[in-house]
């Protein structure tokens, strides 16, 4: 959808000499302070509050998203992310000492540092092209790694975007690379002589990427699809329920990652959740970038088009029915493009559209007869990315959220957790391992090293070589000092332990 789309294709060889620039380079900006680090942040920040204008443009421009969409989801959420980095890297990175809690290891200390991975590739996705990648980028930069960022070739302006803002603010040319291009560029990261990958995508293309990571011997962070539950109790504020899934699954046009795709409604308040999506979801204005204010805007890639509507007919075919949404064609070169808000009732278990992703203003809604059978539903899928739980009743809400599969679950709302900085995001099963944002995010992008010195140079270890006849009456007298249950018990070792540390038998 970019006009700026049609690029020079990027040849593979050069991102084999990209990384060797970053490999390069990415020991000075380990070595500088990682309070210095934290100050390019913190300009980053401002730069993009000034120019938040500008970045709205492009990504509504290239993703067809509304501004608002764009001004909140991305830019917000970038800005929000920006400040944490800055004010948690410095304490969290910072190394830190720590003594033993083993008596036996006193004399013992331990230092903690966390290392910088060195050079890290980011492959990032369409339908959030600024602030998904910047996520990762973020605290891959201020603590102390070179990052290769290759954007979506859908939407490369706004990686590029992101690029130049960090660049502005004083990130090294050669320590942030963007390296725009189609898969070839990603599987060249991913073979290249990277320390770590992170992707977010498709399960199929996250599959191939931990292989080949693993055939290197390298980490790698995989934020894949998701099947989003939402389980609508029957205590739950109907109105506010439809008002929140109707703007989680219908927001970005329906292409997050975290919005609601299964909606398992229990009891008897099944009609009227149903009656207030249709009156909600009749009411979105579709639209585009440059025309009137709209709600929803096109689908990014248009290809997506017939896969909605397979899912759609498939589950038609199997005896659902389209309460809202109608296959509306369009006229004009990107028709395809459109598709219409739809809302699927009666749909049975094995329709595609509850076993697979839905990504696309597609929503079944299910009714169950009771909790067990919503939350049964709910976990009867191989992904398990985000989840959303609606009450009155915030305890049973809660203790609803502690028995589904989900990397997070969120209480009367939805689909928001990307959009708090502080909070890790990424899920389990077949949505993906790692974490993203918050201090989870943090330590993705550090290994530790650990060094453990004694305070005592030249003093022999009580439990080094010299065994003798009283060796394991001694051993055993430690373990009564150190683990006693009661304090005679623990006394009764004070004497042989002391013989054990200061007249060992026979040292060798």
């Amino acid at each position: 959808m970019s006009p700026d789309a049609e690029r020079e294709p990027l040849r593979t060889g050069a991102v084999d000499t990209a990384i060797a620039r970053a490999r390069q380079a990415q020991a000075a900006w380990s070595a500088r302070p990682i309070g210095e680090r934290a100050v390019v942040l913190e300009r980053f920040r401002r730069l993009l509050h000034e120019r938040r204008a500008d970045v709205v443009t492009v990504i509504s421009r290239e993703t067809g998203k509304p501004p608002a969409e764009a001004a909140m989801a991305e830019v917000a959420t970038t800005l929000d992310l920006a400040r944490f980095y800055l004010r948690a890297a410095p304490s969290h990175l910072t190394p830190r000492t720590l003594v033993p809690g083993s008596l036996a290891l006193w004399r013992k200390r331990i230092r903690i540092t966390s290392i910088p991975y060195g050079t890290v590739a980011v492959i990032s996705p369409w339908n959030y092209p600024f602030m998904l990648p910047a996520g990762i980028v973020l605290p891959a930069l201020v603590a102390g790694n070179a990052v290769l960022l290759k954007p979506s070739e859908l939407t490369p302006s706004s990686g590029e975007l992101l690029g130049a803002l960090l660049h502005d603010a004083g990130i090294p040319t050669d320590i942030l690379q963007v390296l725009p291009g189609d898969g070839a560029v990603g599987a060249a990261l991913t073979q290249g002589a990277v320390d770590k990958v992170f992707f977010t995508g498709s399960v199929t293309t996250g599959r191939r990427v931990a292989h080949a990571c693993a055939e290197r011997l390298i980490p790698c962070s995989v934020e894949l699809g998701g099947s989003d539950p939402a389980i609508v109790l029957d205590d739950a504020d109907i109105e506010h329920a439809a008002s929140g899934i109707t703007w989680g699954r219908f927001s970005n046009g329906g292409q997050t990652c975290v919005a609601p795709k299964r909606v398992f409604v229990v009891g008897d308040a099944y009609e009227p959740f149903v009656a207030a999506m249709r009156r909600r979801i009749e009411a979105l204005r579709l639209g585009r970038s440059g025309a009137a204010p709209y709600d929803m805007g096109p689908l990014i890639q248009p290809s997506q088009h017939a896969v909605l509507a397979s899912q759609r007919d498939d589950a038609v075919k199997r005896g659902a029915r389209v309460e809202v949404g109608s296959d509306m064609a369009g006229d004009g070169p990107d028709a395809d493009a459109v598709f219409p808000p739809t809302l699927l009732l009666d749909v049975p278990l094995d329709a595609r559209a509850l076993q697979e992703e839905t990504f696309g203003p597609l929503l079944p809604i299910v009714r169950v007869s009771d909790v067990a059978e919503a939350v049964a539903l709910a976990n009867a899928t191989p992904f398990g990315l985000s989840a959303s739980v609606w009450s009155r009743d915030r305890r049973r809400a809660r203790a609803v959220a502690e028995l589904l599969e989900a990397g997070t679950v969120v209480v009367n709302d939805v689909t928001l957790v990307p959009g708090i900085a502080e909070v890790p995001h990424g899920g389990v099963k077949a949505s993906g391992s790692g974490r993203s944002h918050g201090i989870a995010g943090l330590d993705e992008c550090v290994r530790t090293r650990t060094i453990v010195d004694d305070l005592f140079t030249g003093w022999r270890q009580a439990w080094w070589f010299g065994y003798g006849g009283d060796a394991a009456a001694r051993a055993d007298a430690y373990l009564r000092l150190a683990h006693g249950r009661s304090m005679r018990e623990r006394l009764s070792g004070v004497r042989k332990v002391l013989q054990l540390i200061f007249r060992p038998e026979r040292p060798v």
